[in-house]
Parts: C-alpha cells; structure tokens; sequence
C-alpha cells in the first residue's frame, strides 16, 4: 500500500525509504461528513526536528503527543538505541503509557494494531517521593539538581527579580562569592546572603525566596547525572505536575527544563564532534549521548511569546542550531499565539488538530502560507468531525495533509473525566 512519509526530504527517502519512521496516522480524503481514511501517514523519526503540535482544549494534542512517543519506543533496536526520548509532563498523564488501551481495543483493531504498554521509565523529583507515594501514583526514579549548577540569570528567573533591583544586585554579590566554592548547598547560600552588605528587608527576602526553593523538592548535594535521564532507547516521563502546587510552580518547571536543555546540548555537541572524529577514523566507540527528542507539553509556558523564562534560552538554543548537535523538540500548546513566534517559524513539520482562535490561526498562517492553497481556517473547516482529525503541514516536501490520528495503544489518562458512570 502507498504511504505518506512527512519529515524527510527526498535524498534520504531514495537512501532509507521507511526506515527510522513510525505509523502515527492515515490521510483523510474528502470533506467534513463526506470525508474518510485511506493511506496510512508516517513521520521521519531519525533525523532532528522542531514540531509544532497545536490544538485547542480536548482535541487531542497530548493524546496525538503520546502516539509519537509509542512510535519511537516501537523503532527497531538498531535505530531506538542511537535515540533518547524525554517527556516534560505537565499535568502527570503519561505514566500510564505502562498500561495496555484494552478499553478501545476493537478501534485498534480497525486499524491494525493492538493494546499495548510500553516499558517508559516515570521520574519524579527526589525531595517529592513522598508526595507521589501518599498518592499512590508509580514512578520508577527519581531526579535532583546540584544548587551550583544554576547561575545568577537562573535564580534571578526562577525567583522573578530584576538584576538591577537591590534584591538582584545582592543575589549577583552573593553568587560572585559562591563561584570559587565548586560544589555548594542553598543553605551555604543562605549564610552568605547573612554575611553580605544589604539591607535587612533585601537579605531577607532573598533568604525567604531560597527557604522556599528548598522545598521545591529538586535540590541535592549530588544531583542526577544527565546521562542517568537520558539513556539510549529509553523514554523519560519527567513528571513536573506536582510543581503546580508549590510557590512559582511554572518557574519551577521551567528552571528543570532550562537546565536539562542547557546539559543536553552541551552533551550533544561533544558527542557528535567524537562522532563525526569516530567516523573519520572508521571507528566507533559508542557510549555518547544519545541522539534526543524532548517533547514539551504546555510548551507557551516555557517559551513564552512575550517575557522570559529560565528555559527560553537554552530551548531557543536548541530552535536555532539543534539540527547540527542532533537535539529534537515536539512543542505542544493550545495556544500557538502565545509560543514564541521563532520558535514557530522554524518549525519543519506542524501538527494541529482543530484551532479557532482568530489569533492561533493567524501564528499557524504565518508559517507556510506561501504554498497553500486556501487559508488554513479553510482546512479546518473541511476537517471532519472526529476525534483525531488534524492538518499536518510539512516543510520539506511543502504539502499540507488532513489526517486522523491513529489511536493509542497504551492506555491515554488525559481524557476528561465524566459524571456519569458506566
């Protein structure tokens, strides 16, 4: 059977053809009541890409997110071991990609696929354990940062404090002085704050602000390794949704985010200058860091169209030259409107499910209107009425496709709940 194949430019179809790709939908043909499915639609998965997958509220923009990630669990061995896969869960939903989809097991059925859970590893932050414990929710690890890792423009972020403030003047004198210790702790940082000249209103609001930073819970001497997040063929479900409830929750968010995207790259840039040495010399040592897909959900929060956050840099960084180190970011929202507009415009493959927003649909026009025909309200307006329905716009081959979305295989715990039982 004919197949749609998104994401990969002609060369390395004539090379690869269907290899490194995963099945994550079919094409629709028609339109609105008349519309049905046919070809089956796949995505290129081996090489670095910047996705935008939008959609407003309940129409399937983290359950299409997690169909990607079963794609890349499902990759053979030989092309899933040169990948790492990390998940920024939000709302704590994707745990349950363990389980098998028994309850639409006849849907997956039709679409020639069955129930299945996927072996993902579920991390949480190690000062919470007891939290996700209490509430009986499984995990399978647990992650912590070292306080030296983060610099002044990461506090200043996190704690929301202008540098020129005397507050962010303090913090600046304070972090100078901790540089020369390597490895520190936020209460040695608490005793230099004391120790500095200030006044007692600055100082002490300072301290309060680390009082609470060591309840977030991602604090410790040692710290996680980000080889020990980012493994080859393995899928990281890092769940931050506990975060929501602390004090400056989505700063919180986006200081982990920052971090991890700031170290992944870094990784990545060595590991492909060894491997690019390796393949010069016709050798191959292995154990770099992995080829690396981050897949962000709420990415507007993380990076924001207007303002910063401790992560807008570093995923910026990943925007602009992730493709030569090998770094991959899915950037999911329901507001494209409100994601930074660079991040969209470099976006190689755009994934929406249906928009009505009159400002969403223009920052989704702005991208590749050269090559539509109609606007893109129009497509959606012919999109049929189901769950799945979606446009994807590809721009390496400069297609737009409506399609549906395959269903889930492992068991999806983002739908809505409802009051009436079954």
């Amino acid at each position: 059977m004919h197949e749609i194949l998104i994401g990969r430019d002609l060369s390395d179809q004539k090379k690869y053809g269907m290899k490194g790709t995963g099945y994550i939908a079919k094409h629709i043909v028609g339109q609105k009541n008349e519309a049905h499915v046919t070809t089956p639609v796949k995505i290129d998965l081996a090489r670095p890409h910047i996705i935008g997958l939008f959609g407003k509220r309940g129409q399937g923009k983290s359950y299409s997110m997690g169909n990607i990630v079963e794609e890349m669990m499902l990759l053979p061995e030989d092309i899933k071991k040169n990948i790492g896969v990390i998940v920024i869960d939000t709302m704590g939903i994707y745990w349950s990609m363990k389980t098998p989809n028994e309850k639409d097991a006849e849907l997956l059925t039709e679409w020639g696929l069955k129930p299945r859970g996927f072996d993902v590893k579920v991390t949480v932050p190690k000062g919470l354990t007891k939290i996700y414990n209490d509430d009986a929710i499984p995990f399978d690890a647990t992650f912590s940062m070292k306080p030296s890792t983060l610099g002044t423009d990461d506090w200043a972020l996190s704690f929301n404090l202008e540098l020129d403030s005397e507050m962010g003047i303090l913090l600046q004198k304070v972090m100078r002085q901790m540089r020369d210790k390597g490895n520190y702790t936020i209460d040695e940082i608490i005793e230099n704050i004391k120790k500095e000249e200030g006044s007692d209103v600055a100082k002490d609001g300072l301290i309060n602000r680390y009082l609470v930073a060591q309840e977030w819970g991602i604090f410790s001497d040692d710290g996680s390794s980000i080889h020990d997040i980012i493994k080859p063929g393995q899928a990281t479900i890092l769940d931050v949704s506990h975060f929501s409830q602390a004090s400056g929750g989505w700063s919180v968010k986006s200081l982990v985010v920052g971090l991890l995207a700031r170290h992944i790259l870094n990784a990545r840039i060595k590991a492909r200058r060894m491997e690019e040495s390796e393949s010069m010399e016709g050798t191959s040592k292995g154990g770099h860091m992995p080829i690396t897909w981050m897949l962000i959900d709420e990415a507007h929060q993380f990076l924001p169209r207007e303002g910063m956050t401790a992560a807008s840099l570093p995923l910026l960084q990943w925007v602009k030259i992730g493709r030569e180190p090998g770094v991959s970011l899915l950037l999911a929202t329901q507001m494209p409107n409100k994601l930074h507009q660079e991040a969209i415009s470099q976006c190689d493959l755009v994934i929406s499910h249906r928009l009505t927003s009159s400002k969403d649909i223009d920052s989704l026009s702005q991208i590749m209107q050269s090559y539509l025909k109609y606007g893109i309200s129009d497509y959606f307006d012919n999109l049929p009425r189901v769950k799945g329905a979606a446009i994807i716009l590809d721009d390496n081959s400069e297609r737009l496709y409506p399609i549906r979305m395959r269903p889930r295989m492992s068991w999806h715990a983002g739908g809505s709940p409802i009051a009436i039982k079954e």
